[in-house]
């Protein structure tokens, strides 16, 4: 917890040498039964909007299918979600796992960031994901979930996004995914003003979500690991929390044009699956929804091989021939 609260201090990342990261994503890997996955990865460092941003990243070869950026959930980073993004690359696909500005080794203060600054480092990772020559998508996994769904809304030209949880976060009805929810409705009106006089004030993850309720195989809740891994940040940033209470799509869902997947489980305490379910009815291109029956919020890293043939099936359907995918893009530029 002592280096936790150091992170309050930092405008990067915590201190963290390889060796001790791959110790550490290795124990969370025996304890789930999976094997060890940090050196699958190649990290690279690119530029973004608060100093260098972090990508951990898979060439699947000149014959991948597809390349994948995935955007992990709140103050997490992408090798915590290994299990599934080696796995997306035993199916043939390049993976680019993004840390967001202010999450995992990025740069930029713990846990300070708005929806719209997690739009644009998304933004950067695409365009750096574009060298590979094969057709993009945007993954993500609850708050990564989200910014990919705001990202598509934005009309960047992609092959698709797989969301695990989506929101609209400018609707009063998202406050049901707040761990009080009638206190966020309540302080929803009024927390922007806030966020103008103390910005940068920290507040506790527990408080705004509801994690000791989160199930994680391996660790007694999603609360023991973000209390205790070495990059998680356990707290977020009044303008952040200003932001995921008022952030407008920049067009309606209605207007996403590229195809959508969203997986959602059963057993989620955060996310609940009528209102999940009335933001997917509002989308009109090409898309579906599956709920996993009995899997809890965490499944994207618990519960891979129950859902990864559905992922796999939806970019096998939707993945346009990378000549395709280059006009789209061309087509979309000169527009």
């Amino acid at each position: 917890m002592a280096s936790h609260l150091s992170m309050l201090r930092h405008d990067g990342p915590p201190p963290i040498d390889p060796a001790s990261l791959r110790a550490h994503l290795a124990g969370l890997a025996a304890a789930r039964g999976s094997e060890p996955w940090f050196d699958a990865f190649t990290p690279v460092e690119i530029p973004g909007g608060a100093g260098q941003l972090h990508l951990d990243t898979i060439d699947a070869g000149p014959d991948a299918r597809a390349t994948v950026v995935f955007v992990p959930g709140t103050n997490a980073y992408a090798l915590l979600y290994g299990e599934f993004l080696t796995t997306l690359a035993d199916r043939g696909l390049n993976v680019v796992g993004l840390d967001p500005r202010g999450h995992g080794r990025s740069d930029g203060a713990r846990g300070s960031y708005t929806l719209a600054e997690l739009v644009e480092d998304v933004g950067a990772a695409v365009r750096w994901a574009e060298r590979f020559g094969a057709p993009v998508y945007v993954a993500g996994s609850s708050q990564g979930g989200i910014a990919a769904f705001y990202y598509a809304a934005t009309g960047a030209p992609l092959a698709g996004i797989l969301c695990h949880n989506i929101a609209d976060l400018d609707e009063p009805e998202s406050a049901r995914c707040m761990r009080h929810p009638r206190i966020g409705a309540a302080i929803r009106p009024h927390i922007g003003a806030l966020a103008r006089w103390l910005p940068e004030l920290p507040i506790p993850m527990l408080g705004y979500l509801d994690l000791g309720s989160e199930p994680v195989r391996g660790a007694a809740s999603a609360a023991e690991v973000l209390l205790t891994d070495p990059l998680t940040v356990p707290f977020v940033r009044l303008r952040a929390l200003a932001s995921l209470g008022h952030g407008p799509t920049a067009t309606p869902a209605e207007r996403i044009t590229c195809p959508v997947f969203v997986l959602h489980a059963e057993r989620d305490a955060i996310f609940p699956e009528d209102y999940v379910r009335s933001v997917f009815s509002r989308i009109t291109s090409e898309k579906r929804m599956t709920t996993y029956a009995g899997l809890a919020h965490y499944m994207i890293v618990d519960d891979v091989a129950v859902f990864i043939d559905d992922v796999d099936a939806f970019i096998t359907e939707t993945c346009p021939p990378k000549g395709r995918a280059a006009e789209t893009k061309e087509q979309a530029t000169l527009g």
